[in-house]
């Protein structure tokens, strides 16, 4: 049988080892139908096949799968403002007075990816500064965690946001003296606003989705985890994703999740008619749902006090006494669960839930329960990601993220050294038998996975600090990190049999790169370029 595609020459990284035998792949349609040495290639090679040749300093393997991202959101940082340089609540302000000028059909202006800890005064930015720039159109801005949001005043006008206005379950609008909003939204109180600035026709729905693919598959991405419900907020637009499967123009696999306390009924029906009327390229495989916020904002919810607010240990973003049941019928129906878990105390709380279900369902379950983010975890969890089959969902840029410098890194005064030493605590879970599945989190950070597996390597901020890493005992080598973003996450999916790695029958998902990451230096990883992006048997990129 002759190939439509044969790449040759290259490195070959399977997935799980280098395979230096390896000369060359083969794929026909969408599979993959032969490997081996070079004098085995002429078999595969008919008069339309097309040959890739690559060198021995450049590496073929199985596509990147990004196992957690807010994909509309992700396509909206390619197109609204980008706040991640600005170094003042003032200069962020300025930032999207410019950008306002280049979407003037548009009636939200919004932006993504400024950070407090990042400006010198560290105080939450309000309304008057905005209002200062641009006071005639709303303005929503969100900040590096997503977890935080900055308004003007139109914008809490559109909102119907008054003084009068109460802070909803699990949020906090912050107010002046007076009582007033400032426009500082956090956690479930910025979905009082996002839900006006998030409805979304059709057409710029399907623009977001493919300005992500596109830079996606440029970096090699070829299979996404997108977490659709946001604080409330449901973004998953299931009937443009069918549609786009059914037309044929999607150019990644998208794994959608839904709101973990959604009718199950219907998540059911949905999950049968995505698999009925699709290629197969968008699937509804889970249900997620936040546990608790974020570190930095102290709504983490930790076991013991933050080191830095005696008596405060956060809290959950729900109702702790339905989520044991909830994870209990999902598991029933056989869709697994993901819940976001930053704070050590949330982790317990998820690690709980599911082994309350392992223990009221039946043996057997093909589910694949994961937890988000383990920003920090207490020593005594670590071994139970293995003993109860969890997987560790996390975003090794996260370490990083809105934080130039180690200096401006807020968890040693918020959780103090004991804690500190269990953030991102990858080595430890890895070494307990957990198995680890890689992902970005975008838009919190931009998504190149290159960027990802550079930070669980090296684990320093952009000007290199801390000097040998933050927690350097819990960095990964490349090939673990690489493992994370194919492998591990094709078995988080329950698709290990299919994708993840390189062998004949599996689907064909796969990409080159420029360099061979196995063999170059840390900061030659940040320079890697894709070369060539092929997803169910189709080139979706080459490098020009």
């Amino acid at each position: 049988m002759t190939a439509d595609i044969l790449i040759k020459g290259a490195a070959f990284f399977d997935g799980r080892r280098s395979r230096p035998e390896i000369d060359f792949i083969a794929v026909r349609e969408n599979k993959i139908i032969g490997m081996g040495g070079e004098e085995q290639a002429g078999a595969f090679i008919g008069a339309d096949t097309v040959v890739c040749e690559f060198s021995k300093d450049q590496m073929v393997m199985p596509g990147f799968h990004d196992n957690h991202i807010h994909l509309i959101q992700s396509g909206m940082l390619d197109k609204y403002a980008d706040l991640t340089m600005a170094s003042s609540e003032e200069e962020a302000a300025e930032m999207v007075l410019e950008f306002a000028k280049k979407i003037t059909d548009e009636k939200w202006v919004m932006g993504f990816g400024w950070s407090r800890f990042a400006w010198k005064n560290k105080k939450f930015p309000t309304r008057e500064s905005l209002d200062a720039v641009l006071s005639d159109r709303p303005v929503l801005l969100f900040d590096t965690e997503l977890h935080a949001a900055w308004a003007n005043s139109c914008a809490m006008e559109e909102a119907g946001i008054t003084k009068d206005t109460a802070d909803p379950p699990f949020g906090k609008i912050d107010r002046d003296k007076d009582g007033i909003p400032s426009g500082y939204f956090y956690e479930t109180a910025l979905s009082l606003l996002a839900k006006h600035a998030f409805q979304l026709e059709p057409h710029i729905v399907k623009d977001l989705i493919h300005r992500y693919s596109k830079r996606a598959v440029k970096w090699g991405i070829t299979s996404v985890s997108d977490m659709t419900p946001y604080l409330g907020i449901n973004l998953a637009f299931e009937d443009i994703f069918m549609e786009l499967d059914r037309k044929g123009e999607l150019m990644l696999r998208i794994n959608a999740a839904r709101d973990l306390y959604e009718d199950i009924e219907a998540v059911v029906a949905l999950r049968r008619k995505a698999e009925e009327s699709g290629t197969g390229m968008y699937r509804i495989p889970y249900f997620k749902q936040f546990l608790d916020g974020v570190i930095s904002n102290h709504t983490a919810m930790m076991i013991e006090d933050y080191s830095d607010a005696k008596g405060n240990r956060g809290g959950s973003l729900l109702d702790l006494s339905n989520l044991k049941e909830a994870v209990k019928t999902a598991q029933e129906n056989s869709m697994s669960v993901r819940l976001h878990a930053c704070g050590d105390g949330a982790v317990r709380a998820a690690l709980d839930a599911y082994e309350y279900a392992a223990g009221e369902c039946a043996a057997g379950t093909s589910c694949r329960h994961q937890i988000e983010h383990i920003e920090v975890i207490s020593f005594e969890d670590i071994k139970r990601f293995a003993s109860l089959g969890v997987i560790a969902s996390v975003q090794p840029e996260h370490i990083v993220s809105g934080m130039p410098s180690f200096s401006d890194n807020g968890y040693p005064e918020l959780l103090g050294k004991e804690r500190e030493r269990y953030t991102w605590a990858f080595r430890c879970l890895k070494e307990s038998g957990a198995i680890l599945a890689g992902g970005s989190d975008s838009p919190v950070v931009e998504g190149n996975p290159f960027m990802g597996i550079y930070c669980g390597l090296e684990r320093v901020h952009p000007d290199g600090t801390p000097k040998g890493g933050w927690n350097p005992d819990e960095k990964l080598t490349v090939p673990e990190l690489l493992e994370l973003y194919t492998f591990n996450a094709a078995f988080a999916e329950g698709r290990e049999a299919e994708l993840g790695t390189l062998e004949p029958g599996k689907l064909a998902d796969m990409i080159a790169v420029d360099r061979n990451l196995l063999t170059v230096s840390a900061e030659e990883l940040l320079c890697a370029e894709v070369l060539l992006t092929i997803v169910n048997g189709k080139v979706v990129y080459k490098y020009s």
